[in-house]
């Protein structure tokens, strides 16, 4: 219970933080709902007043020398009413500006924390995941950033008028109240007995849609594989049990909600028929007069849908609060803390990595074990090796995707944790195994490399860099040029454009040291060796991971890896002479390519 406590505490928290970044407005809306409900509950005991005016004017006309003065005075009460009741009206628009407001905030807030994640974030949640998190979580009615405005606002509109019906119905007669009012503690037990199931549900819930949006990216990523593989049936199995987890899920907070409706509502119809027969008898007995009733009627009928209105605040509150703790779990996933004395550099001059070992979770043994060598500014370097020796993640720890979890990684004698992250970006370039380019246009992807904000590039400087990337001829070919709309993931160009683009948009950086991972892969060899003859107008430092052995000609040094260890570091042709491992790997590797060439021979 003491958990419950502190995290209901924690949520109310979380909303009083967000609120505070437009507390103005808050104050404003709360003013405008405290106006409205005391409007409405102010209507039929004015009526009441005009009704028992009338009926003593009619039986004690005698005693009324201007009965018209007495009905103008309540009339003006009434216009001033109504007057409240405009200015008061506009408390709803205020309610929906500020829902897309917070929702603004919310999603804005998050996206910059997992902007701020690193690799181990993004192997624990799925992209399908995050974006049921940062979109339908938040926006979705009756979701987050409906319940921080609307919902809770509701609630207090509601909560007045109970208050202020409870106050004037006790008023006018107190023990007709009592009876009238006789269900609510029925219904305050109710709710203390479901809200924890609620949670429980609402959160099942949460997580299923999660797993169909999940379902829906792969699925839409895979289209090819799953058409090229003729397994729509297949796929369509997997996707309608994440429909089925969903379904049921979704129908068990459904019925719940339902339940609870039911019951409240007819615990107010009891309610109802209680006053009609209490109150009736005492309007025959002169306990009361027509006005009293006719109040009290009207002031029970207002309390009834505020009064299921606040069981719905617990509800939609439940939904809200799942919301919330799934936002922060997200923002609360641990990262390593920046060191706090990092240095600014400007100019590449070194790199060194000294024992620098990396592991992936779950895996039996390290990617890279103990890895060393040094570059100095304007080397080239080729990386080689097996599958799976662990190039593509020395690429990705030297551009700072992956971390040194042992040794050490230098950049300028300094170690890397003590640089300016923002400026070992802004002098790299990184182009990974995996070309990935967004859905706007060719110069809009080029243009994303740059270090401007917002991204800016000439015109000249773009067919430069796509020249530079052997894409030039092939980008003016196509009917739209450089305004050519790439799709999702660049789905509209071939492996080799996406690739060469790629490699435009990280020359756009113009960085001092360029990362390619595997960048030869979708290159005809005519490409390549243009791309390396382009890249060599360049004084750039490369570190150029690769599968074909004819891009050693363009280098000055290869690093040798296997199974994650360096194997041999220096000049191909030192290697050659000296270390017996690196000439069976390039034997082996031009007898595979002698026996390719023979079969496209035979064909």
């Amino acid at each position: 219970m003491k958990e419950h406590t502190e995290k209901k505490q924690s949520h109310i928290a979380w909303i009083w933080n967000i609120w505070k970044e437009r507390k103005g407005m808050i104050v404003l809306l709360l003013v405008l709902t405290l106006i409205s409900s005391f409007v409405a509950v102010a209507f039929p005991l004015l009526t009441r007043k005009l009704f028992d005016l009338f009926q003593s004017i009619i039986e004690k006309k005698a005693e009324f020398s201007d009965p018209q003065k007495e009905i103008s005075k309540i009339a003006l009460y009434f216009l001033a009413l109504g007057v409240a009741g405009f200015i008061s009206g506009f408390f709803p628009g205020i309610r929906g500006a500020l829902n897309v407001v917070f929702d603004y905030i919310i999603r804005n807030k998050y996206f910059r924390s997992i902007e701020e994640k690193d690799y181990r974030f993004f192997s624990r949640y799925s992209s399908g995941d995050l974006t049921t998190r940062l979109t339908s979580d938040i926006s979705d009615f009756p979701r987050l950033s409906w319940f921080m405005c609307s919902g809770i606002f509701r609630a207090v509109e509601s909560t007045s008028k109970v208050i202020f019906c409870i106050v004037a119905m006790l008023a006018l007669n107190w023990k007709l109240a009592l009876f009238s009012l006789a269900p609510l503690p029925l219904m305050l037990w109710i709710f203390s007995k479901t809200q924890d199931t609620i949670y429980d549900r609402v959160k099942k819930n949460e997580q299923s849609v999660s797993s169909i949006n999940e379902q829906l990216e792969m699925s839409f990523s895979g289209a090819r594989i799953i058409k090229a593989f003729a397994s729509e049936a297949k796929y369509e199995r997997f996707f309608d049990s994440a429909l089925k987890k969903r379904f049921k899920t979704e129908t068990g907070v459904i019925k719940m909600q339902t339940i609870l409706d039911l019951i409240y509502q007819y615990i107010d119809y009891v309610a109802q028929i209680l006053l009609i027969f209490i109150g009736g008898m005492m309007v025959v007995k002169g306990s009361i007069t027509i006005g009293t009733f006719y109040a009290f009627y009207n002031l029970l009928n207002m309390l009834i849908y505020p009064i299921l209105d606040i069981p719905n605040l617990f509800v939609s509150g439940k939904r809200a609060f799942v919301n919330i703790d799934r936002l922060e779990e997200l923002k609360d996933f641990e990262v390593p803390d920046r060191d706090p004395s990092q240095v600014p550099i400007k100019e590449f001059e070194k790199l060194e990595l000294v024992a620098a070992s990396f592991q992936y979770e779950g895996r039996d043994k390290p990617a890279l074990d103990k890895v060393s060598f040094e570059l100095e500014r304007g080397d080239r370097l080729l990386v080689i090796g097996p599958v799976g020796s662990g190039k593509t993640t020395l690429a990705k720890m030297m551009a700072g995707l992956l971390p040194v979890q042992q040794g050490g990684l230098f950049v300028n004698g300094l170690p890397f944790s003590k640089i300016e992250t923002a400026d070992w970006s802004a002098m790299l370039g990184y182009v990974p195994q995996e070309a990935l380019l967004f859905s706007g246009s060719i110069e809009e992807n080029v243009a994303f490399g740059t270090n401007e904000s917002p991204p800016e590039i000439t015109k000249d400087e773009l067919w430069r860099y796509l020249e530079t990337a052997q894409i030039g001829d092939e980008v003016r070919a196509f009917p739209k040029r450089e305004e050519t709309l790439l799709g999702q993931r660049g789905i509209s160009v071939s492996g080799g454009q996406k690739q060469r683009i790629a490699i435009a948009r990280a020359l756009a950086r113009k960085p001092q040291i360029v990362v390619f991972d595997d960048m030869t892969a979708s290159l005809d060899t005519k490409n390549e060796e243009k791309l390396w003859q382009a890249l060599q107008d360049h004084d750039k430092t490369i570190i150029a991971v690769s599968h074909r052995l004819s891009s050693i000609q363009y280098v000055d040094k290869v690093l040798f890896l296997k199974e994650g260890r360096v194997m041999g570091f220096g000049a191909h042709e030192k290697l050659m002479a000296g270390n017996a491992d690196y000439r069976e790997f390039v034997a082996s590797h031009i007898r595979l390519d002698a026996k390719n060439r023979l079969k496209m021979d035979c064909v």
